[in-house]
């Protein structure tokens, strides 16, 4: 099978699109408040960390 037949491309978009609304998000934050990126990345890292425990529960 080649390998561009096997690549499901409706969840290459989905991954895309839901990957732009977070980098969105982000720069909201940027813009209207006065956090940096820095920071915005440790509230990112740690909302990860908490949604991925509590996917596992």
């Amino acid at each position: 099978m080649n390998f561009f037949q096997s690549i499901d491309w409706m969840l290459v978009l989905r991954a895309f699109i839901v990957g732009g609304l977070i980098c969105v998000f982000a720069q909201i934050l940027i813009d209207k408040t006065k956090l940096t990126s820095a920071r915005i990345l440790v509230l990112y890292v740690t909302l990860g960390c908490i949604l991925g425990g509590l996917r596992n529960i």
